[in-house]
């Protein structure tokens, strides 16, 4: 493993310790990621001829792509310039918020890594699968009680180190949509289901949901997918009938059950719903509060936003201390993000900021569609499904710890659209030369 790792591209070897290296030190993986992002702005092969062909030349898969994301950091440029010079407002958070603009750039360097080794994804998903069921047990039986973190000597706060598995979805999903045989990988799916009920992330479920069910109508197995399903319900509802009850996840509050995980479910109507349910009043409370806590930093945005037409269109600025907005506990935690993608756009950058993020995210869903219709995968389309939908209800896409990795993955899913692109051609020299240079 060593000497193939040796046998890499320095582009590609840099990803591959990023990759590795965020399994292990969580939102601390940011600073490696942005460091590796600065470098890529010296390097003209994997970013600015791509770029600049993705431009100028008609032909190009990614023209689309190129136009948004260019269009994209010129106004966020152009809102940090107007969050700190004509507002007065904090220059290093508005720089914070302009890394938004930045990840899709992300994308060329992930293009370049999956036109080099065309089954990177596979591999790292079979990799971060079985690393879920060593490191899983080793986390809950000796890691969780290290205390390990970076807060106070970095920037931000719970940089911890060696932290809790999460969720299990991601793998999975790679698993169900890459791999033939899922029988050679049933140790990790059980693993990797299980990590995803008790992470209790309702974003995170709502999105598998729905990525199942595409996926399987896509690779005409819908009727495993409704068993999958069914399986899990059964699972759920058997171990709320016998009261199973585990040890909670640190961070994610409340006891770690099936009637719990149920009652978290019903939490997203009503605090009332999740107590008939049996999660119990307070963790019902708890289960819906998260929710209340959402709406109501959602409804004070959109009261701010709407005051008047200016800050509808161009939104109130990067920079703006939007966590003033929810109250003074979340002020005092620094939190800039609503935990919802589209409020956090509209908040800075108003409804142009809007259209320019669905502009860029539906140029890479097509892109990916086209992954899917000629070469049949459908791990990219699944993943950016998921993640959108997750957008919507957390801070995914706001946090370059989350941000980065997404459009590595992504523009590693979009390398068969430039393979099978070459493959047209007799030889290199008839290829056209912004095409002989992806390949």
């Amino acid at each position: 493993m060593l000497k193939k790792f040796l046998s890499f591209d320095n582009w590609t070897k840099m990803v591959v310790v990023y990759m590795w290296a965020s399994m292990f030190i969580g939102k601390a993986a940011a600073y490696l990621g942005l460091l590796i992002g600065a470098l890529t702005l010296f390097s003209t092969r994997v970013l600015w001829d791509r770029w600049y062909r993705a431009l100028t030349f008609r032909s190009d898969p990614m023209r689309g792509v190129g136009w948004a994301l260019l269009v994209s950091i010129l106004y966020g440029i152009a809102q940090v310039i107007y969050g700190v010079s004509f507002l007065g407002y904090s220059p290093l958070t508005a720089l914070q918020i302009l890394v938004f603009n930045l990840g899709p750039a992300y994308l060329f360097l992930g293009v370049w890594v999956g036109i080099r080794h065309p089954g990177a994804i596979r591999t790292y998903i079979r990799f971060m699968a079985w690393w879920m069921v060593i490191y899983t047990p080793i986390y809950f039986l000796f890691l969780q009680h290290l205390n390990l973190s970076l807060t106070g000597i970095l920037p931000g706060t719970g940089l911890d180190l060696l932290g809790n598995p999460g969720s299990g979805t991601l793998p999975l999903l790679g698993l169900l949509t890459l791999e033939p045989q899922l029988a050679r990988f049933w140790i990790p799916i059980v693993v990797l289901v299980l990590l995803t009920i008790a992470n209790q992330e309702r974003s995170d479920w709502l999105g598998l949901g729905v990525c199942l069910v595409i996926w399987g109508k896509l690779s005409g197995k819908l009727g495993r997918v409704f068993g999958i399903l069914g399986c899990i319900a059964t699972v759920l509802i058997i171990a709320a009938l016998i009261d199973l009850k585990l040890p909670p996840i640190p961070g994610r509050g409340g006891e770690l059950s099936a009637r719990g995980t149920i009652a978290r479910m019903a939490g997203a109507i009503s605090p009332e719903l999740a107590a008939d349910v049996g999660g119990g009043r307070d963790n019902a409370q708890f289960y819906y509060g998260t929710v209340y806590w959402r709406q109501h930093w959602w409804a004070a945005i959109r009261s701010e936003v709407f005051k008047e037409p200016k800050t509808e269109i161009f939104g109130l600025g990067y920079g703006y201390p939007l966590a003033h907005l929810a109250g003074v506990d979340v002020e005092k935690q620094g939190t800039r993000s609503p935990h919802s993608v589209f409020y956090f756009t509209l908040a800075y950058s108003g409804f142009v900021g809007v259209a320019i993020f669905f502009w860029l995210e539906i140029c890479i869903l097509w892109l990916l569609w086209r992954v899917y219709e000629v070469s049949g995968e459908t791990f990219g389309l699944m993943f950016a499904i998921y993640t959108l939908i997750g957008a919507f209800f957390g801070n995914v896409l706001e946090t370059p710890q989350a941000a980065i990795p997404f459009y590595l993955l992504c523009g590693m899913a979009l390398s068969p659209i430039f393979l099978r692109t070459a493959k047209v051609y007799d030889d290199e020299q008839a290829m056209p030369a912004h095409m002989a240079e992806f390949v």
